[in-house]
């Protein structure tokens, strides 16, 4: 990189993230808008053909990391059938020798003769290696305590628990405060003052009765807990049904299943916006320096039915080697104590909560040989124990027979005669992400950006406008117009769904990347709001603040509907 893309790097700044300018949408809970910094693929993670790997740590008794098995030692089951292990590597890390916790090295790896096995070559002496550590706060479901004891945690970190050579990148669900992998303290400090909530606006059926929440209404369509559904179908007959007869509260039972399946149906669309934001962040991650981590700073989401996304997630940390930790952020959580027959609920169903929100930073974590900490208030010591690296660790591999079938696997990791052992390993694996020919929706539009290739499958324009800021920066704002009556709109639950994706790239005049910028705009309308979509047509602006020079952007949208893409490169010049 040159000493003056160096110098734009720094100056640049994505100020603003997508924005609507049409009328209909300016206040209106019919659309939710998700932004997230976008990286090109820096590293390519292909998955061989028919390969799972497992990230393995084995602590005993007492908590502490066992060393020195081998291959044999170990059992792998895949829903309940052993498997032969074909590749296997104990890594280590150097012990700190009284130094901080943050400056523990690369772990190295020494093979085994196990027969069958692919092995690494032994080092008798690593090297230390600083760390990238990935910060990623959810400050879409974090409650507003929550984000702000994080980013005190992050403070903490920063200003006492790094070794020199250590870097550390800021990275939000809701994209409004991104900071790439940095040495600058200073800037990671201004990035944590800047966190802000940025809760979901997707409908919950605001005039409905009873209230879901979120949770609530995962629980009962999931048939997880009884007690929910009868809360309320309990508040479902007091405010509907005044005269209270056996039909009017028999009706109730349905219509409760009823607006539970359309709240959790929104809802599930918001974690996996939530998803695919952290597999941008993860690709990224994939390309920094070893020793990589990513900390996820959550109270966790409803992931439900999703396991081929986040086992696709588990997949590339795995084959990235990167350690995924997580901390809940919301600490402890103590029972509200109200009256009422649903505080009651929320209070006895705390512990299942949890458990369920936490399933897959938790499992996530087992997977990668990293933390889940929980039920501590204790944020700033928990992501100095989740940025820790384990002084031993285990890679194992196995091919599965056969084709994959698309299906879940359950997995099951085994120490033979272990006595006391507690292994921790992933849950299990989605086949079918491994010889995948189909490229995801993700991959396309990565694949167009970086291609620069010119796209016309839908009605769209942009227009670049110079603006000065306050403080007489030069500000590139860039508007895309789409027509809306292109848009092909799917009914669901009486509204009118679409989703649309805008990728924003700033490349310098010779086509190297400066920033970029992705967002994702859901819409599910009423048909009065469509009408008006239709007339006033769309305007997403993103805008950059960028010193005088010459540039290019390069825009990409994508219709989910019908998989349409647009796609163009224009230059400008910033005087």
């Amino acid at each position: 990189m040159g000493s003056c893309r160096k110098r734009i790097l720094q100056l640049l700044t994505v100020l603003l993230g997508c924005a609507l300018a049409s009328a209909v949408m300016q206040t209106t809970p019919e659309v939710r808008i998700r932004t997230a910094a976008w990286f090109p693929s820096g590293l390519v993670i292909k998955a061989e053909a028919n390969l799972v790997e497992l990230g393995v740590i084995v602590r005993d008794a007492y908590g502490h990391t066992v060393s020195g098995l081998k291959a044999s030692d170990f059992e792998v089951l895949d829903d309940h059938h052993p498997r032969d292990i074909t590749i296997f590597a104990e890594q280590r890390s150097q012990p700190a020798s009284g130094r901080s916790p943050a400056a523990a090295p690369e772990p190295a790896r020494t093979s085994f003769s196990a027969p069958g096995t692919t092995v690494h070559s032994p080092s008798t002496a690593p090297a230390p290696v600083a760390r990238s550590i990935a910060l990623f706060f959810d400050d879409v479901h974090a409650s507003m305590m929550g984000l702000r004891k994080s980013a005190e945690a992050a403070e903490k970190l920063v200003a006492g628990g790094l070794a020199p050579g250590d870097r550390v990148a800021i990275f939000t669900a809701s994209g409004t405060v991104d900071v790439d992998f940095t040495n600058d303290w200073e800037r990671i400090g201004v990035a944590l003052a800047r966190l802000r909530l940025h809760p979901s606006a997707a409908i919950h059926t605001s005039d409905a009765c009873p209230q879901l929440t979120d949770y609530q209404a995962y629980v009962i369509t999931r048939h997880l807990d009884l007690m929910a559904k009868q809360v309320a179908v309990a508040e479902a007959v007091a405010c509907k049904c005044p005269d209270p007869t056996p039909e009017c509260i028999n009706a109730q039972q349905q219509s409760v299943l009823d607006l539970a399946a359309t709240v959790w149906e929104l809802s599930k669309d918001d974690s996996i916006t939530s998803l695919e934001v952290l597999g941008i962040v993860m690709r990224h991650v994939a390309a920094a320096p070893a020793k990589r981590m990513l900390v996820l700073l959550s109270p966790g989401l409803l992931t439900g039915g999703l396991e081929e996304q986040t086992s696709a997630l588990t997949d590339i940390a795995l084959r990235a080697n990167i350690t995924i930790a997580a901390l809940n952020s919301e600490g402890l959580i103590a029972p509200t104590m109200q009256r009422g027959g649903h505080a009651r609920w929320e209070d006895r169903s705390i512990g299942q909560r949890e458990q369920v929100l936490s399933e897959f930073p938790a499992a996530a974590a087992s997977a990668t040989g990293g933390q889940y900490l929980h039920n501590t208030n204790d944020l700033a010591g928990g992501l100095r124990a989740a940025t820790a690296i384990p002084e031993v660790s285990y890679l194992l591999g196995f091919s599965p027979p056969g084709r994959p079938d698309g299906k879940y696997h359950e997995l099951k990791t085994r120490v033979r005669r272990g006595q006391g052992y507690r292994v921790e390993s992933r849950a299990g694996y989605y086949s079918a992400g491994f010889t995948r020919e189909t490229e995801t929706a993700q991959e396309r539009i990565d694949r167009i950006a970086m291609s620069g290739a010119v796209v016309e499958e839908l009605p769209a324009s942009v227009r670049l406008q110079r603006l000065m800021s306050g403080d007489g920066q030069a500000t590139l704002q860039v508007t895309v117009a789409v027509d809306a009556r292109s848009l092909k709109f799917a009914a669901r639950e009486g509204r009118h769904v679409e989703v649309l994706t805008f990728l924003t790239v700033l490349e310098d005049a010779q086509g190297d990347f400066i920033a970029g910028k992705q967002s994702e705009m859901g819409m599910a309308l009423t048909s009065a709001s469509l009408a008006k979509l239709r007339e006033n047509g769309i305007r997403a602006v993103t805008s950059f603040a960028a010193p005088p020079g010459s540039y290019r952007v390069r825009e990409v949208l994508r219709e989910a509907a019908q998989n349409h893409i647009w796609a163009s490169s224009t230059p400008v010049e910033i005087r």
